[in-house]
């Protein structure tokens, strides 16, 4: 399977290195959760170590909308009525519920702060000057919302030009200078304060970025792309202040990998995919080796990966 760019037009709405050894958890258990709706829509965690699996049945949610939160170890999604809920993957309690302005996407976590962020947008009718019998037209608003998870009150509810649209799942959370990044259509990297909706600078790029993650012991970006050919796939790695590109390794051995289901794991130093037959990747981003899998039993969306 050979995964393109998806665009959310809004008018519509990565110690020791990465090596052949085996992984340590000394730090945690490497946990996954994700959203699987082959018996109705249900959260499934596995706990990649021991191989354990939850499951915890989940109202339908917004896609682009998950997170895991470190601090409290809990995965959280926005439901289709607009509440960002936050669940224990342990037994399925919920930590938090927080009614939300709107169906949040791009969602992030600054956990220092401990603050949700993610935008939303909404219709504006308007009367259409050119009408004679009062018709109206439809004006699409897009909104920037930073929320205290711990209080539940809106740090920022701003409106926020995303011109027209995002890259979906092309957004993260630099924790160096605490700034929410998404890539727009026009390929360009938006760096945008979280807490004053201010756009302190734009990058731009030459290509779209998939699985896009935040390497936070070199801070850089990795992302991984298909190729020219088919069959190819590849691990870039980019410097986010300028966009300027640091290394590109070919990845072998896979047939395709899944969208928006990427992280960095600190302790292993590799970067982590999906691969299109549900294997999870631990990938050396240097030189895009495979170094270990672990098979999956379950199909899944929005995968999000924590160490616990």
């Amino acid at each position: 399977m050979k995964p393109r760019p998806a665009i959310i037009i809004l008018v519509f709405l990565a110690l020791v290195a990465c090596e052949k050894n085996p992984v340590e958890t000394k730090s945690g258990h490497l946990v996954l959760t994700g959203i699987s709706s082959a018996k109705g829509s249900e959260m499934v965690t596995i706990d990649l170590d021991s191989g354990y699996v939850d499951t915890n049945p989940v109202n339908c949610y917004v896609l682009s909308s998950t997170v895991y939160d470190p601090n409290t170890g809990g995965y959280g999604y926005v439901s289709c009525d607009t509440v960002f809920t936050l669940v224990n993957t342990d037994d399925g309690s919920i930590i938090r519920s927080i009614r939300l302005p709107g169906l949040i996407s791009s969602a992030v976590i600054d956990p220092e702060n401990n603050i949700l962020i993610g935008t939303y947008g909404e219709y504006e009718y308007i009367d259409d000057p050119d009408s004679t019998n009062g018709a109206t037209l439809p004006v699409f608003h897009t909104y920037l919302l930073t929320t205290d998870l711990e209080t539940g009150e809106m740090v920022l509810n701003k409106e926020f030009s995303l011109g027209d649209g995002v890259y979906l799942c092309t957004h993260f959370f630099d924790p160096v200078n605490r700034l929410y990044i998404l890539q727009r259509a026009d390929k360009r990297l938006l760096f945008i304060n979280p807490v004053t909706g201010t756009l302190t600078k734009t990058v731009e790029l030459d290509k779209p970025l998939t699985n896009v993650v935040y390497n936070t012991d070199e801070n850089n970006l990795i992302a991984m792309r298909p190729g020219s050919e088919t069959g190819e796939y590849y691990i870039d790695i980019y410097k986010p202040s300028t966009g300027e590109p640091i290394s590109s390794s070919r990845v072998n051995g896979i047939d395709g990998y899944h969208y928006c289901m990427a992280a960095y794991d600190p302790v292993t130093k590799c970067y982590l995919a999906v691969s299109s037959d549900y294997r999870v990747l631990f990938i050396v981003p240097s030189t895009g080796e495979i170094i270990k899998t672990v098979k999956l039993d379950y199909t899944l969306n929005d995968i999000r990966f924590l160490r616990k």
